[in-house]
């Protein structure tokens, strides 16, 4: 128990104050805030580039998906997903500043305007026209739209807000007459701007060119690196380790780990994408679902296979709790239970809170890298139910049995706390002991 309590301790005293402040970062915010606006996007381009590519033939049910592909046109399915989930980083760079800006709130800054500068950057700095056919303008390059221009729209996101500020600040800007209206007088505001982000960008696409190299070829060969260390078991084991703690401190873990995290994710799903897209083999295993679906099912620490014996607890309150949580669990909603148990905070269940993830990640990670199960091509919403989420993300029947394993261990590392806690308020639910026989009521005593 000492150790418990120590970890505890240190989790309380330093974890917890640190991701509070990393969670309440206006920047990290505005970043979370950015790729989040970006999800409906990204979730119906990439359950199309799903349904575009069925995984094989030999039964009814898989001819007759190939027949409708084919009836509808394989190019008429896969064309929203590429303005959509393929050029996510444009929607992204706009939401990051719009997002910023709103929460900087300068006055006379309007954040539409933001996102649209921020857009418009993004864009001169990945996807410049190129001649075709002798017209200028005539194609556009998509390679660094979508996941590979990830930290290209952070960057364009987080600096356009910035430079508005301290072009307002400095008061270098086109000042109009009182009358005018403020959001007109804002355009113009943003011309100065717009002059700068051009000559900033061109300036320094003119110089990587010298090395054949762009901003967005920069960028990303800065941080190819980092995105290469985040596909690992050891970056997957430590975002769920953090994330536990975070929650058994009583922070939502997975707010802060993936706010910080979650463009590396969606640059490996891009990545998975890009190769179904081209027949080849999918490269990334470490992506939202793999921990949704795979890992966390019912919620952060995999509390569902908890709740269904909770359900059946002879403690009142457990049962309670477990009927109460049973709905929401299944769709991975689990605050009910985290803070209804309780578990957070509550050393009981320290271990198997930790310990569940953890066994389930190796389990996920072996499933993956041994080809038992498909990797992750599609981004189902996260509160879909882990089984359905699991198959309609990997495109694969596979994943059920592995999500299915995974609960049945969650189970058995979860069962033994379950009992004892079951056990320690059973001893407080007892009602009072009767009177000793042949004592005296305080009425007859009376």
């Amino acid at each position: 128990m000492s150790l418990i309590n120590a970890t505890m301790d240190f989790v309380e005293r330093v974890i917890a104050p640190i991701a509070g402040k990393v969670a309440s970062q206006k920047h990290i915010c505005a970043i979370k805030d950015g790729f989040i606006s970006t999800m409906p996007f990204l979730i119906v381009g990439s359950l199309l580039l799903v349904f575009a590519n069925p995984p094989g033939t030999g039964n009814w049910f898989l001819d007759g998906w190939h027949a409708v592909v084919q009836g509808i046109g394989r190019d008429n399915i896969v064309g929203p997903f590429f303005v959509s989930m393929g050029i996510f980083a444009m929607y992204s760079a706009y939401g990051i500043a719009y997002n910023l800006a709103e929460t900087l709130n300068t006055k006379g800054v309007i954040p539409m305007n933001s996102g649209m500068l921020s857009m418009f950057s993004f864009l001169l700095a990945v996807a410049p026209a190129v001649w075709v056919g002798g017209e200028l303008g005539s194609v556009i390059p998509m390679a660094y739209l979508g996941g590979a221009g990830a930290f290209t729209a952070i960057i364009c996101g987080l600096f356009v807000p910035t430079l508005q500020t301290f072009l307002v600040e400095k008061n270098i800007r086109i000042k109009m007459p009182e009358a005018v209206p403020e959001k007109i007088a804002a355009s113009f505001d943003l011309l100065i701007p717009v002059v700068a982000m051009i000559l900033i960008v061109q300036v320094i696409n003119g110089v990587l060119g010298n090395f054949d190299l762009n901003i967005a070829t920069g960028i990303m060969a800065l941080f190819s690196p980092l995105v290469a260390a985040s596909d690992t078991f050891f970056a997957f084991a430590l975002a769920i380790l953090l994330i536990q703690l975070l929650w058994f401190a009583g922070i939502h873990g997975a707010s802060v780990v993936l706010g910080v995290i979650g463009p590396l994710l969606l640059i490996n799903l891009g990545a998975n994408q890009e190769a179904l897209e081209a027949g080849k083999a999918l490269p990334a295993i470490f992506i939202n679902p793999t921990m949704d679906f795979f890992v966390f099912i019912g919620g952060s620490g995999g509390t569902l296979a908890l709740v269904c014996m909770m359900a059946r607890s002879k403690s009142v309150h457990l049962r309670t709790v477990g009927k109460m949580s049973f709905i929401p669990g299944c769709f991975n909603i689990n605050e009910p239970v985290i803070f209804g148990t309780p578990i957070v905070m509550n050393p009981t269940f320290f271990i198997p809170w930790i310990a569940a993830p953890l066994v389930n990640a190796c389990i996920v990670w072996g499933a993956f890298k041994f080809d038992l199960v498909s990797k992750v091509v599609a981004l189902p919403p996260w509160t879909m139910p882990a089984p359905i989420g699991a198959v309609m993300a990997t495109n694969s029947m596979i994943a059920a049995v592995v999500v299915a394993t995974c609960f049945v261990v969650s189970g058995l590392i979860f069962y033994p706390f379950f009992k004892a806690y079951e056990k320690e308020l059973l001893a407080q639910e007892e009602p009072e002991p009767l009177a000793e026989a042949g004592s005296l009521s305080p009425a007859k005593a009376a």
